[in-house]
């Protein structure tokens, strides 16, 4: 059972985006709402569309914890392949090295299957959902959102789930009394191409999971050919519906896609069964961008960003289950206090200041710059002295908690440094002893 609101019932609820995250907050909101519009820019064609290439997604404690929450669980749960853990490929002195980081217990889904049950859910709760919707503007000190075709809507409370180039952020970033468009831009990283091959022959050898276990397989080194041309693979083997492997490309942006798809055809040629197989593969995929969002702050008046429209740092795992998480936790704060004014402000200073403080850190990874703070921080975990680095698999704790689990990575970082500048002491204060003895 959902926890009852202690405020009186609002009025209505406009979410922009329909994706999980704006889904899932209908889902958990509309008991607290006399109408609740979802408004998604996708014909529903193409919303609902299950074939072609589709993300692999696999879902931590507090995502499921949600799904169950909204009814949704059950019918995502239906199609799951098992998913060990990540395979990290790297050659070291000219030498393939496998690097196995696991996870036991835990399953990946397919993107368009999750979107499909959640809708399911959407019917049947009778929440109005507005296909091919274009958001022309939003007043954010009256609380009106302009539709083309519904025209203008009064909230009480407007979430922005519509994604990293998110229509709400930039209207948000225009309308901000504070802060200039500049400081809502997003830093370009690298750009993807993705798509989708059977699980037969050589593929299923090289890049499956075998018999038990299915893992995501992640090649992190230019091409040892093309050493100069940034080319790495990510590959995910999914059983349901059918055995499948995804594929991730991701590429430097000085290179055209003609050349990312020459790149892939050396890296797969030998493994598919023919070439016209990885050609329609490679036809059925599509191409975006890795973008990372720089956004000082997620509310405005009644407007709160939420998932990828927030803060979309790069995902390697976390960036969905956070999304869930923040719905999550707004719900616990919206069910605890009396105004929604004092929800969206607590929201803000405690989890939003927690996710731009997070989004700092993926940044860094994303820009490869967090080689020693791993170290640092895995050799001290393995010491007991702190809890191992959110990257390694630190979302996938059954108590995990958007807020906690940013202040023990704070403290991490700090006793981090402070014990490395302990031991850089320590062996220098040796070394001197050595020498003047």
């Amino acid at each position: 059972m959902m926890e009852q609101s202690k405020k009186k019932e609002l009025g209505h609820l406009v979410i922009i985006g329909s994706g999980p995250v704006g889904m899932t907050a209908a889902l958990i909101l509309k008991k607290h709402f006399k109408h609740v519009t979802l408004l998604e820019r996708q014909s529903k064609n193409n919303f609902l569309k299950k074939y072609g290439f589709t993300f692999p997604i696999v879902f931590s404690p507090a995502s499921i914890d949600i799904l169950k929450k909204i009814g949704a669980w059950d019918a995502i749960m239906a199609e799951r392949s098992e998913f060990f853990g990540v395979v990290l490929h790297k050659r070291i002195l000219g030498m393939d090295i496998a690097l196995k980081s696991y996870e036991e217990g835990v399953y990946s889904h397919w993107r368009n299957h999750i979107i499909s049950c959640l809708y399911e859910r959407i019917v049947e709760e009778k929440i109005e959902i507005h296909f091919n919707a274009r958001v022309k503007d939003i007043d954010f000190q009256r609380s009106v959102c302009q539709e083309e075709t519904l025209g203008d809507l009064s909230f009480d409370l407007l979430l922005g789930t519509d994604g990293i180039n998110s229509q709400t952020r930039k209207l948000l970033a225009k309308a901000h009394p504070t802060y200039s468009e500049e400081d809502f831009s997003l830093t370009h990283l690298d750009n993807w191409y993705a798509y989708r091959l059977p699980a037969e022959g050589g593929m299923g050898e090289k890049f499956g999971g075998g018999n038990k276990f299915y893992a995501s397989n992640v090649y992190v080194d230019n091409l040892a050919e093309f050493p100069a041309e940034k080319f790495r693979v990510v590959t995910t083997s999914m059983k349901q519906p059918m055995e499948e492997i995804s594929v991730l490309v991701k590429y430097g942006p000085s290179l055209e896609l003609n050349r990312v798809m020459q790149l892939n055809e050396i890296f797969f040629g030998k493994y598919v069964n023919s070439q016209q197989e990885l050609e329609r593969g490679w036809e059925t995929g599509y191409a975006g961008k890795f973008e990372q969002v720089h956004a000082p702050t997620f509310t405005l008046n009644n407007v709160l960003l939420l998932g990828d429209s927030a803060h979309g740092f790069e995902s390697t795992g976390d960036l969905i289950n956070f999304g869930l998480a923040s719905v999550a936790s707004f719900y616990q704060l919206f069910t605890k206090n009396e105004s929604l004014d004092k929800t969206l402000k607590e929201y803000d200073e405690t989890i939003g200041e927690s996710l731009r403080f997070y989004a700092q850190f993926s940044l860094r990874r994303s820009m490869e710059k967090i080689g020693f703070e791993i170290a640092a921080i895995e050799f001290f975990a393995k010491l007991g002295l702190m809890k191992r680095h959110p990257s390694l698999f630190g979302i996938f704790a059954d108590d995990f908690e958007i807020q906690n689990y940013i202040g023990s990575y704070k403290r991490n970082l700090r006793i981090s440094k402070l014990l490395a500048i302990v031991l850089a002491l320590s062996l220098i204060f040796l070394v001197g002893i050595i020498l003047f003895n």
